[in-house]
């Protein structure tokens, strides 16, 4: 009898804490969707875990859901790390605090922390090598110390873990995603400069000072360095749907700027990322009937030769890349995830049901750095949220 009374006053005071979390949150947050003076949520913001688990009803693998509460959860796109240096830490955007804000969640414990409170933060790049991220916010572009945010308790002034690198220059707009050279030091970013002309700007990252890498006729999209070869970069030819040479190469010193994959005139190319240090991964959609007799799906080309490999032929979305160059993973719209061996292009069911009716979530898988796990985002809950499930990379 006791026992059910003590149940009972427990399950009464989480329901009381969960009511006056969210009047604090509605008091907080205005109605225009942005933060208060006196909004509970800032830099280095502690967040209870919302981590869970559970089974994939067909393939039996175990999933881990980081982020399970109301809010909208997106990863980093696919071309770019999401996880901390140290591998302990994935860094999300969410709009849990009243605003887009980028936070980090240890994967072991689920605890949360909130990384910025700034106008319209974006186009956040994370370090390979420590646990610092560049991302822009209004014009200025900025250099945050992760592990200083993680410990500085909701510390008010935020350039005491951060750094001003540079303002954009006048007249200029970012054009798709800003991106760091594996030197650690020049920053690589897609500009437009009026409605007909775009390019590539390199920033030194010390001193602050652009240069021009390349000029374009076309909207410049997904700028990647790659991983680590310095001073070569990838990008896009953006359209929002099937351009005419969707992949492009660059080096930093502008010299060379030509297309990678040369695609013929019915093929819709997109979503490339690089593999390993001599390969590139992107997926060939099969837009009608026909192009479904055609290669299609999960494809590879060489660096150096730019030989053409299919690794698996399915109505693939989104490809991400193991930082071996060995293994991809794809998503479909139906929301199935896959792993594909580089090697023999077999293709394994790693989770489904992500992408449920109505869904407008994109995967937009990724492998962690030791690809032991890959990362998505899944609407499964009814709302955006990351989850996580292991790989077993055993063909």
């Amino acid at each position: 009898m006791r026992t059910g009374i003590m149940h009972t006053v427990q399950y009464m005071r989480e329901e009381f804490l969960t009511v006056l979390t969210l009047l604090t949150l509605t008091i907080n947050v205005g109605a225009d969707g942005s933060q208060s003076q006196r909004g509970s949520y800032n830099f280095g913001k502690k967040l209870p875990s919302e981590k869970a688990r559970y089974r994939d009803s067909v393939t039996g693998a175990e999933i881990t859901m980081l982020t399970t509460s109301a809010a909208k959860d997106n990863k980093i796109y696919q071309t770019h790390p999401n996880w901390t240096a140290d591998g302990r830490y994935v860094v999300f955007m969410s709009d849990r605090s009243g605003t887009n804000q980028y936070f980090a969640v240890s994967t072991e414990t689920g605890i949360i922390f909130q990384l910025t409170n700034d106008n319209q933060p974006n186009n956040a790049f994370l370090s390979r090598t420590s646990n610092r991220m560049y991302y822009v916010s209004g014009r200025t572009i900025w250099d945050a110390d992760i592990d200083s945010i993680l410990r500085c308790e909701g510390l008010e002034d935020p350039n005491t873990f951060r750094r001003k690198v540079a303002d954009l220059p006048d007249g200029v707009t970012p054009s798709g995603t800003t991106s760091v050279d594996s030197n650690g030091k020049d920053i690589y970013m897609g500009v437009q400069y009026d409605e007909d002309s775009w390019g590539l700007l390199a920033l030194d990252a010390h001193t602050g000072q652009f240069r021009k890498i390349v000029d374009s006729d076309f909207r410049v999209g997904h700028c990647q360095a790659h991983p680590s070869r310095s001073g070569l970069m990838m990008y896009c030819w953006e359209t929002g749907g099937d351009s005419q040479q969707r992949m492009w190469i660059a080096t930093a010193d502008g010299r060379v700027n030509e297309p990678f994959y040369k695609e013929t005139y019915d093929e819709w190319v997109t979503h490339e990322v690089w593999w390993g240090r001599q390969k590139a991964l992107f997926t060939i959609w099969p837009k009608n009937e026909e192009m479904l007799k055609k290669p299609h799906g999960i494809a590879c080309i060489g660096l150096q030769d730019r030989t053409l490999k299919i690794l698996d032929q399915k109505k693939y979305w989104h490809v991400g890349a193991s930082a071996d160059g060995k293994w991809a993973v794809g998503d479909t719209f139906e929301g199935k995830i896959y792993l594909v061996s580089g090697d023999t292009g077999h293709a394994t069911l790693l989770t489904q049901g992500h992408r449920p009716g109505g869904a407008s979530v994109h995967p937009h898988p990724s492998f962690s750095p030791d690809g032991s796990s890959v990362l998505f985002c899944s609407e499964k809950n009814g709302n955006w949220d990351l989850f996580l499930v292991g790989v077993q990379q055993d063909d």
